[in-house]
């Protein structure tokens, strides 16, 4: 049984008054042993230093008293040190609390020391045993027997002594609490009495007060606490990938992450090897951005080969938590099981698992003989709670799990605690909370979650890609874009596309889905009916204030056929007892009808002129185009691949749109002029996530350095420098072509010395002076980022479109250079398909597949290849046949 003694003073009490009743305390104690203080040393609050000299005898003892919570193990040594300066032939130390972990260990050390046999410790049952004997108090102990004492607590207050225990009833922890008058056991503790204590002592907040057991306990004479049925939830998976719970590892829906996972997990083995003092973590991060799932990684890690027999993990739903029993029910749950899946070994010898009580987990004799059993077999548990910040929501709960991350700390059993902590979740230093909160900070090891890379993208893509087929890369370059690396959203795109698909949508649609993530939240009001939605909000609402919608309310609030309705189509989940919606940034969004501010992303691939130049062929054309009669308006015979990828630029700005093989203008209200152009784009610019940036830099003037280094730090792609500076360009002709106030401050790259005047751009009056293998050798070394170029190639890799007249990489040039071997060269001849010389060689290899290039230039005009004379001619007829055979 564990004993305990407070003090407790009138709120506002001065030191001086609460070190008079501590003073008051410790004089009777050295009164029964002859003893009489002769001054005080040192007297600071709830601690004080004595001397006494013993009445009659020539003794000094000294003595120190500490009434505080924790006694340290530098306050012992401390206490053994002013012993012997003191020059004191004996020494007390009283205390009325435990020690902490290592002072006990401390404790037991000296204990063995003959050195210090004059000293002597006196626990607080030792204390409490001395008062009796000396009939101080008095303990009602043949009234007792009948009764399970979980723990015993003496409160000297302000009002009266009083011996207070707290009653097992064959259950996990404390439900009643039996209070006496210390001094005199007939006399009933009034009501008002009672409450004034259980005000004082918040281990008994939420129990049954037994006033008066001296004679039989009436009905009437129990102070009635509401009893709370409580469910502990563990956190939730998802069943299919396109769920919003946290994503399951077991099914493999968990994508990326490799290094914070590692992090974590090496933390568990420094706990396991002693290389660490602490055995508390906490995961650090934005709503959205994957901590859940994060944590149930971490579960289904510890239940591999490698970590079954180390760690035992149980992740919590915390969001279910009612009451300050919920530690204690979430710790029990961890342990059952651990031994129902056989991690603990259970005999016939082992206790069954008890609590001192709600706040005193470890402290128990079931619990410290568990705890032994698995040092011996360096085996950890660990109990994560997921939602932490929901903790603080709710009134007073907070200070049962500080308790419990403060034990954990000072005992350092074989236990390890973790918690996902809100990074945006706000705490005013004047709220009671705060402290609590910034101790259990200080208490834990902090991981960081970020945001996502280019392989977590891909992961979620992926597994898009297993439900619905293939996807265009322009699709998935839009996801990626449009995500931002921010794990929420991309998962959000991913289920948005999957709905499309299943409700009929066709894949060539895609490139002009709505992605916008405020129309994506009001699509998923749209698709309930009214009281659905008012249902929805009305949890939304609870939830957002801390107070949840239970499952009692059920039939009042909320009809249960559409709680059914609002379960089956995956708006809100149950978590225990409660309901809550399905994501946390939904929640918000329905309450307050604000998101996190995202803007929208995606990279512009194509330079603005040869996309206006596209645009407005579609003036004078009152029915949809295909590909083949846009081509032939075209007035510089661009390829079919190039006028594809502007088409393709054009419908992500939402300009154009595509129904089978017909494009027309996406909507009747655009005006196909330049300025309706120039209206349009710098309208779409307000909310695009670049141009929300620079304008947040408020920079003097904007460089493409600048616009290149904001590229980089919204994209996750991982491209060459060469390929960020191309579309850096691109998105410079296009902002000076808008609108938009930056528009000043745009400084346009100055172009080097043109070749313009060496090269008509006509693609029908030349052919490349290259072979294909000589381009293609040159295009891999593109890929480096310092590469260096022959400038005997920028004639032909212009002719290409690969660079542009300053020499920079264009678009499609920075799609081209990612291609490897065959699809390189493909991709390249397909570059020259509207060359009209390529097109007539490859006319004539057709009827002569054997034809060689001294025949080529004797049957073909002089002026066809390049070269004075005829061997040179023979040169570049060679080159061109490694285009066309």
């Amino acid at each position: 049984m564990k004993t305990e003694i407070k003090i407790i003073l009138e709120e506002g009490s001065s030191n001086k008054a609460k070190g008079n009743c501590f003073e008051t305390l410790i004089r009777n104690l050295l009164a029964i042993h002859q003893y009489d203080i002769r001054g005080n040393i040192n007297f600071s609050g709830m601690e004080i230093d004595l001397i006494a000299n013993h009445k009659h005898k020539d003794e000094i003892l000294y003595v120190e008293c500490k009434a505080k919570e924790k006694v340290s193990s530098d306050e012992l040594s401390k206490f053994c040190f002013n012993v012997e300066f003191q020059e004191a032939d004996y020494g007390y130390f009283f205390r009325t609390q435990e020690l902490e972990y290592q002072a006990g260990a401390l404790l037991s050390e000296i204990r063995k020391k003959a050195k210090y046999k004059n000293l002597t410790f006196f626990e607080p049952s030792d204390i409490i045993q001395m008062l009796s004997d000396a009939n101080k108090i008095f303990e009602p102990i043949s009234k007792l027997n009948s009764f399970t004492i979980s723990k015993k607590i003496l409160a000297v207050t302000h009002f009266g002594d009083f011996l207070i225990y707290l009653v097992d009833e064959a259950n996990l922890f404390p439900t009643k609490f039996i209070v006496v008058n210390a001094n005199n056991n007939s006399l009933e503790v009034k009501k008002e009495t009672v409450e004034l204590i259980v005000k004082r002592i918040d281990e008994l907040s939420k129990l049954e007060a037994i006033t008066n057991f001296i004679e039989p306990i009436k009905k009437n004479e129990l102070i009635k606490k509401e009893v709370v049925v409580e469910t502990i939830s563990e956190v939730q998976e998802s069943e299919y990938w396109y769920d919003y719970l946290p994503a399951s590892s077991t099914k493999n829906h968990f994508v990326g992450r490799d290094f914070i996972r590692t992090q974590i997990l090496d933390f568990f083995k420094e706990v396991q090897t002693d290389k660490t003092h602490k055995r508390i973590f906490y995961l650090n991060g934005k709503s959205g951005w994957g901590k859940s799932s994060l944590l149930l990684e971490i579960k289904s890690r510890c239940e591999n080969k490698y970590y079954k027999n180390k760690f035992f993990t149980l992740a919590i739903d915390t969001r279910s938590a009612l009451s300050d029993n919920f530690v204690a029910l979430s710790f029990e749950k961890l342990i059952n099981k651990a031994i129902e899946k056989k991690f603990i070994k259970k005999t016939i010898f082992s206790k069954q698992v008890k609590f001192t009580s709600n706040l005193d987990l470890l402290s128990s004799e079931s619990i410290e003989d568990l705890f032994q059993s698995l040092k011996a077999e360096n085996k950890y548990l660990v109990l994560i709670f997921d939602q932490f910040e929901d903790v603080f929501r709710k009134q007073d709960l907070f200070k049962s799990f500080y308790k419990f991350l403060s034990d954990v700390t000072d005992k350092k059993p074989n236990l390890i605690v973790g918690f996902s902590w809100k990074s945006e979740f706000f705490i005013p230093n004047d709220d009671p909370a705060y402290y609590y909160w910034q101790q259990a900070k200080e208490q834990s090891r902090e991981f960081i979650i970020g945001d996502f890379g280019e392989k977590e993208i891909d992961g979620i893509i992926k597994q898009l890609e297993q439900s619905i087929g293939k996807l265009d890369k322009d699709i998935k370059n839009r996801i990626k874009e449009s995500s931002q690396g921010l794990p929420w959203l991309t998962k959000k795109l991913c289920i948005h596309i999957f709905e499309q698909i299943q409700g009929g949508l066709k894949k060539d649609k895609l490139i002009e889905s709505n992605l916008n993530i405020i129309d994506l939240f009001e699509k998923d009001k749209e698709r309930i009916e009214p009281e659905e939605l008012n249902g929805l909000k009305l949890i939304a609402q609870k939830a957002y204030e801390g107070a949840f919608f239970e499952i009692s309310e059920v039939g009042e609030s909320i009809e249960s056929k559409i709680i059914d309705s609002l379960l089956n189509k995956r708006l809100i989940i149950k978590s225990g007892a409660n309901y809550n919606i399905y994501w946390d940034i939904f929640r918000d969004y329905l309450v307050t009808n604000i998101i996190p501010t995202i803007g929208e992303s995606y990279l512009i691939r194509q330079r603005v002129t040869l996309c206006l130049e596209v645009f407005l062929l579609f003036k004078d054309s009152a029915e949809p185009q295909t590909i083949e009669t846009i081509l032939k308006k075209h007035i510089k015979s661009i390829g079919k691949t190039s006028l594809e990828n502007i088409l393709i630029e054009l419908r992500n700005f939402g300009l154009i749109k595509k129904n089978d093989d017909f494009y027309s203008v996406a909507k009747k209200e655009i005006e196909i002029t330049e300025n309706g152009f120039i209206t349009f784009i710098t309208n779409k610019f307000q909310n695009y996530t670049p141009y929300l940036e620079l304008k947040k830099m408020n920079l003097n003037s904007i460089t493409k350095d600048d616009i290149t280094t904001v590229l980089k730090s919204i994209f996750k792609q991982d491209f060459k420098d060469k390929t960020w500076e191309a579309y850096s360009l691109n998105l410079i002709s296009w902002f000076l072509q808008s609108k938009l106030d930056i528009k000043p401050k745009i400084k346009e790259p100055q172009k080097g010395r043109s070749t313009k005047t060496q090269l008509s751009l006509k693609s029908d009056n030349v052919i490349p002076r290259s072979s294909l293998k000589e381009i293609s050798n040159v295009i891999k070394l593109m890929k480096e980022a310092d590469y260096s170029i022959n400038s005997k190639y920028y004639r032909d890799l212009l002719l290409l479109n690969i660079i542009d007249e300053s020499k920079n990489i264009t678009a499609i040039g920075s799609q081209i250079i990612e291609l490897k071997d065959e699809n390189l060269k493909i991709s390249l001849i397909k570059q020259l398909n509207k060359n009209k010389k390529i097109i007539e060689l490859q006319k004539i290899l057709k009827l002569k597949p054997k034809i060689q290039a001294k025949e080529l230039v004797k049957n073909l005009p002089t002026d066809f290849f390049d070269g004075k004379a005829e061997s040179s001619k023979i040169i570049y007829a060679s080159v061109a046949l490694s285009w066309v055979k």
